[in-house]
């Protein structure tokens, strides 16, 4: 008796074809779900690779206009404290008693002050060193912590960057599997559905395994 006419064969060959659709059925809907979160993924860490760069260049020119301005005090005081050095040297107090009294910044006199206490033979050549707790080098330290701002800003915009890169590579490969289930779907020969439906579960499984691998750079949950 033919196979054709066996109603056991019909029945299992039939229930096999039943459990194949559903098998791709299932597989869609879970490659459907990677590709929607992958490109949610991809597009949230777009955003952040814009917001990071915008922010790091806002501490960066932040960063700059204070380094600027502590080299414009820098120069300013110590072109002030030569003149007010001269006037000492030169033995003239009326123009180093103008000098510190008028021109100085309360934080230079200050400094000035502390230096003028230091020994001749032990203490410094000027009132700008470290040691000097008068001195003020806030703004230098203030522009150095933007800087660094600035560098994190970069390396966070970076990696997210290329977070993003691995979503938008692995969108493609799920995708494949989504064309590859589509077309098992419409097939009847049933070798040829299996193989494709093979085939594309193999990359979904590969797809599934570098979503858990990637996690979840965007901070979703």
């Amino acid at each position: 008796m033919s196979d054709n006419l066996n109603p056991e064969t019909s029945e299992a060959r039939s229930t096999f074809k039943d459990r194949v659709e559903q098998i791709i059925a299932v597989m869609l809907g879970l490659a459907a779900i990677i590709t929607a979160w992958t490109a949610f993924q991809s597009s949230q860490l777009g955003d952040k690779v814009q917001e990071s760069f915008s922010e790091g260049i806002r501490s960066s020119d932040h960063a700059s206009q204070e380094y600027n301005t502590a080299i414009a005090t820098d120069n300013q005081d110590q072109a002030i404290f030569l003149e007010y050095a001269k006037a000492l040297v030169a033995e003239d107090e009326v123009t180093a008693t103008y000098i510190q009294e008028s021109l100085m910044s309360p934080e230079l006199a200050a400094a000035v002050e502390w230096w003028i206490e230091q020994p001749d033979d032990t203490g410094p050549d000027s009132p700008f060193v470290e040691e000097n707790p008068n001195w003020d080098d806030s703004s230098w330290t203030t522009a150095a912590d933007l800087d660094v701002e600035a560098q994190q800003y970069f390396d966070s915009a970076r990696q997210a960057d290329a977070d993003g890169d691995e979503f938008d590579l692995l969108e493609v490969i799920v995708t494949l599997s989504l064309f590859l289930f589509g077309i098992a779907s419409l097939v009847r020969q049933q070798k040829i559905q299996v193989g494709l439906a093979t085939v594309g579960g193999i990359i979904l499984i590969y797809s599934i395994i570098m979503t858990i691998t990637l996690g979840d750079p965007a901070g979703l949950f």
